[in-house]
């Protein structure tokens, strides 16, 4: 992969000399760090589960962090499949994750959002300086991921377009895809249920709450769904020319066989009869193995499994509600 299609993330982690994984423990740590000693000078309950909600910010910091190297070897697994199928591979390899005026602008409207939850959150002082810091952290991180995902489908059209030899009876090479596409959506998923952990009851009816938790799945739905699209665009058109095909020899059979009746008439024998007509049934058949052909790059598996997924955070949800849960502290 070229070396300048990195995401902002990992160019981010990548320029410390440790490894990412190093790197992100002690951003969390750090993060988590002015939580425990606020909770090691006060020993209320109210202000511990006070604090327990503050640490939602650092623990969705670690998470996407965490997750990032994971999602990206995912990507250049699927983006590498794609090469040896591409009629110009040269496209696959142009840069496409340049930070500009895109960037900047998912940046700027992530810490607009920050500020906005930040200063109707009922805390002041260091409390509000520590909140507006990591929150300005967490929507950073998040815009940047959410436009680095709209570059990458923007990037995977672009491939598509450029020419791609498929087989519509063989998804095998566009497995990795969609695996790319189940990690969105899991990742996704994962940070939504995390994120729950630290919410009370009352708190996810705010409008707050409302807008973050529509933003993610929107999101997660979006970006799902654009990183298989121009897949199962190029199927659909493989599909068509199948189809095409089939059809205009399924019409010259026909056309035989009706110019053969015309000229026997009643007359036709049985075997010239099973001779014209075995073409047609044939391709008939062929054509409606081609309709069924499904023209989506995932397997009845993935898609069960993203469905299964959702269920981890609508049953934190559902528990958080009927319960009343607030969390540890």
């Amino acid at each position: 992969m070229n070396t300048r299609n990195q995401t902002q993330i990992g160019r981010l982690l990548g320029w410390l000399p440790v490894p990412p994984a190093v790197v992100v423990f002690v951003i969390t740590g750090l993060l988590v760090l002015p939580l425990v000693l606020m909770a090691l000078t006060d020993d209320s309950a109210a202000i511990h589960q006070g604090l327990w909600r503050l640490a939602m910010a650092p623990a969705l910091i670690g998470f996407i962090l965490g997750v990032h190297a994971w999602l990206q070897a995912r990507w250049r697994r699927a983006i590498d499949a794609l090469r040896p199928l591409s009629r110009q591979p040269g496209v696959i390899d142009q840069p496409y994750l340049e930070f500009g005026l895109g960037a900047w602008a998912a940046v700027l409207l992530g810490a607009a959002l920050a500020v906005w939850i930040s200063l109707t959150l009922p805390v002041a002082g260091a409390r509000f300086v520590y909140v507006l810091a990591t929150n300005l952290v967490l929507f950073a991180l998040m815009g940047l991921v959410i436009h680095d995902g709209l570059c990458r489908s923007g990037h995977l059209k672009r491939v598509v377009a450029a020419g791609l030899a498929l087989d519509l009876f063989d998804r095998t090479p566009l497995m990795p895809m969609a695996r790319f596409g189940q990690g969105v959506s899991l990742t996704f998923v994962g940070g939504i249920s995390l994120s729950l952990l630290f919410q009370s009851a009352a708190s996810l009816y705010t409008v707050q709450s409302l807008v973050i938790y529509s933003i993610l799945i929107v999101a997660s739905l979006t970006l799902f769904f654009s990183s298989i699209w121009s897949i199962h665009v190029a199927l659909l058109a493989a599909q068509q020319r199948e189809l095409a095909a089939v059809r205009e020899q399924w019409g010259r059979a026909r056309a035989a066989l009706r110019r053969q009746q015309e000229q026997s008439g009643p007359g036709l024998g049985a075997e010239e009869a099973a001779r014209l007509y075995h073409p047609l049934v044939v391709f008939g058949t062929f054509e409606r193995q081609v309709l069924e052909a499904s023209t989506w790059p995932f397997n009845p598996k993935i898609v069960k499994e993203v469905t299964a997924s959702l269920v981890a955070p609508v049953l934190i949800y559902g528990i958080k509600v009927a319960m009343g849960l607030s969390g540890p502290g």
